[in-house]
């Protein structure tokens, strides 16, 4: 990240502890912390949970070392003689967003989603219409961008993969007990090691309980039925590392898999978001599921990570409950809490 002014990033986290993996990990070493502000759970949530901390980071400049006076001598060209009129170079102003673009933004959407939008050739009429008929007509848009995308199955081998703290394990536990209660499928899950070690937690114990079959190594998988899934779990990588990068990427292809999941943190800043996405698209991810929804205050910068071309979007994660709170409606989630208006108004194509 080449950048001559600072950057400021928002993101949510548990303890100190991911907040410092957050800043190392995803930010680099010229980040630093601004202000950090306890967030308490809403409802009854407050007394089942510890606090959140949401935490604003700031990311210097890079600088270039200062040359010496020598080679600032030697590199200095000769004077230019002067010019009988000089014309200073206007400073271009960027004009401000106006009208309904302004209004778009307000509500969340990014620049570049709402500059696409500005390139259709009904966005002028939608200009003067009332607010109400015009959010309409974006919610249509973005439904028709949305079924552009030719949904991708999972298949027979799928690995949950992420940056530490993304929340990876319970996503993979979710979409467990989705299948296995609501779908009657089979499943087996492999819980695999990298250099560094990959914790059991409460994985194997929720496999138990489930009936699920549990493995420690690829020998111990059992071969698979025709209507039998594998779930592989992966330690947390560095985005940033490229031999923990690697490492993954070997595991993942020794194991043949079919589908790779990123788990997304969706409290954290879009740039970090960006970043993950394009580390994702490098390991060759297929899917992506979201985490942490219930932090989210604008849920409309999901519209970035979630239309094509973006990889198929599984599920929403709105709660820490590893046996729920699962969103498979993504379209709709996202669409209900962007615009006000009804999602049964807005229908998907069969």
């Amino acid at each position: 990240m080449n950048t001559t002014e600072s950057s400021r990033f928002r993101f949510v986290v548990r303890s100190a502890e991911e907040a410092i993996t957050v800043l190392r990990e995803q930010l680099g070493p010229r980040a630093k912390v601004v202000s950090v502000r306890q967030v308490e759970g809403k409802g009854l949530a407050r007394f089942l949970r510890a606090p959140s901390l949401e935490v604003i980071a700031e990311v210097a400049p890079e600088t270039a070392p200062a040359p010496s006076p020598e080679t600032v001598a030697e590199a200095a060209p000769p004077a230019p003689a002067p010019e009988p009129e000089t014309r200073a170079t206007p400073h271009l102003v960027p004009a401000p967003e106006a009208g309904f673009a302004r209004l778009l933004r307000a509500g969340g959407l990014s620049a570049p989603l709402v500059a696409r939008m500005q390139g259709e050739p009904a966005w002028k009429g939608w200009q003067s219409l009332p607010p109400g008929d015009a959010f309409m007509q974006v919610a249509l848009s973005l439904r028709d961008n949305w079924q552009l995308r030719s949904p991708r199955s999972l298949g027979r081998r799928v690995a949950f993969v992420g940056s530490p703290g993304a929340g990876k394990t319970t996503a993979l536990c979710k979409q467990l007990a989705a299948d296995v209660f609501v779908r009657r499928s089979k499943a087996v899950v492999l819980k695999l090691d990298l250099e560094h070690a990959n914790p059991d937690d409460g994985l194997v114990v929720f496999c138990e309980a489930l009936g699920v079959p549990f493995a420690r190594e690829i020998a111990e998988v059992p071969e698979l039925e025709t209507d039998e899934s594998l779930y592989i779990d992966v330690p947390g990588v560095i985005t940033r590392d490229a031999a923990q990068t690697a490492q993954l990427r070997e595991a993942l292809d020794s194991v043949s898999t079919t589908s790779r999941v990123l788990v997304m943190n969706a409290a954290y800043d879009a740039e970090i978001l960006k970043h993950s996405r394009a580390w994702g698209e490098d390991i060759g991810c297929s899917h992506t599921a979201f985490t942490h929804l219930d932090e989210l205050t604008h849920w409309a910068k999901l519209w970035d990570f979630v239309l094509p071309p973006a990889p198929t979007p599984l599920f929403l994660s709105t709660g820490q409950s590893i046996a729920g709170d699962l969103e498979e409606d993504v379209f709709n989630a996202v669409l209900t809490r962007t615009f006000p208006v009804p999602a049964t108004s807005i229908p998907l194509a069969a």
